[in-house]
């Protein structure tokens, strides 16, 4: 196992349906290794551990030494209920008529649906996995609506018109007095959960969570504006640096130019507990809010961005999550079933059939 001995369900659940077809075709971090094969033989291999659905069969004619690569299937309700990692036996059996059973118990932890694995170093292998945050952000969720909505936004009427600067400025200002109304306010609270030698893992809440919980981390306030602003048409950035995450979103087509927002501006000078503010108070706060949020982005992407270039990784990342997409990085609601594979992610672009180009706003 990549780490060794830990499983993080939402990285399964962050592949597209179409990548994951089959029950040895999962991401690669759990493998096993068949040894001392010496005739073509029919072996049935059976994975099972506490989370799961179903245990996972695997069939399969082997004749040489063979490393399987199994996908998981996790129960979601199972997961929902996990608020941090378990300890837990992952138990693998090997069977062909040729041979007695083999069977082998393996001590993991599974890690809850809320955090995100991001990078891991192990013996010399360096694996960059900082794409996966783009399965939080989640244009298609019912919270995203009621954001909008809360905004007086219409994404069928954003949708037929066209968008500049000032345009795509005006809806993400909305989008920020409509948190504000809410009473989302940055909570900060260490949301880096492991953070390294080997293992760099960051809490990010469901969408859901943030916005009944009225809390959010840099990350969770982050994902939760690209989500409604991914919904509206507008591509969005998730930046991070050591020990932060703010969200950046591109305000020309060509993807050349792009604002950002640092999130932890959220609740902005509000007043203390007691005080009622009347709509008005808070949009006027909210505003000012916002142009300081602005302002600090800016400050912030310009310091970090020549270290945004893939070689300062985990501590520096830039995630665009269009490009996301196009690795097949999908909203966590689809890989739970609770979408269907071919819904819409995003309303401004298909996926990308190549690598993008490494160019920074």
């Amino acid at each position: 196992m990549t780490p060794a001995g830990d499983l993080f369900p939402a990285l399964e659940l962050s592949q597209h349906p179409a990548n994951r077809l089959e029950p040895d075709q999962g991401n690669g971090l759990l493998r096993l290794h068949i040894a001392e094969v010496r005739e073509p033989t029919d072996f049935e291999l059976t994975l099972s551990t506490p989370g799961l659905r179903r245990p996972v069969t695997i069939t399969r004619r082997i004749s040489a030494d063979t490393v399987i690569q199994p996908r998981l299937e996790w129960d979601v309700s199972a997961l929902l209920a996990l608020k941090e990692p378990r300890s837990q036996v992952f138990r693998v059996r090997l069977a062909a008529r040729s041979m007695a059973p083999i069977e082998r118990n393996y001590q993991v932890r599974v890690h809850p649906l809320d955090e995100a694995l991001y990078y891991v170093r192990e013996g010399d292998a360096r694996i960059d996995l900082g794409w996966a945050f783009a399965a939080w952000v989640d244009p298609g969720d019912p919270i995203v609506d009621q954001l909008l909505d809360l905004a007086g936004i219409d994404p069928a009427t954003v949708a037929a018109s066209s968008m500049d600067r000032i345009e795509r400025i005006r809806l993400a200002r909305l989008l920020w007095i409509a948190l504000e109304q809410r009473g989302l306010r940055y909570a900060d609270e260490g949301a880096g959960l492991s953070q390294g030698p080997l293992i760099y893992s960051q809490r990010v809440r469901l969408l859901s969570s943030t916005w009944i919980e009225r809390v959010a981390n840099c990350m969770d306030g982050s994902v939760l504006i690209a989500s409604a602003l991914e919904r509206l048409g507008i591509g969005s950035l998730l930046v991070l640096v050591p020990g932060h995450a703010f969200v950046g979103f591109y305000v020309d087509d060509d993807r050349r130019e792009a604002e950002f927002l640092e999130t932890t501006l959220l609740g902005f000078n509000r007043p203390g507990a007691g005080v009622d503010e009347s709509v008005g108070q808070i949009r006027r706060r909210a505003n000012t809010g916002f142009e300081a949020a602005r302002t600090a982005g800016r400050e912030r992407y310009q310091r970090a961005r020549a270290k945004l270039d893939g070689k300062h990784r985990p501590d520096f990342a830039l995630i665009d999550v269009s490009t996301a997409r196009a690795y097949g990085i999908m909203p966590l609601a689809i890989g739970r079933g609770e979408r269907a594979a071919n819904a819409p992610v995003a309303s401004f672009a298909p996926l990308l059939q190549a690598k993008p180009s490494g160019r920074l706003p």
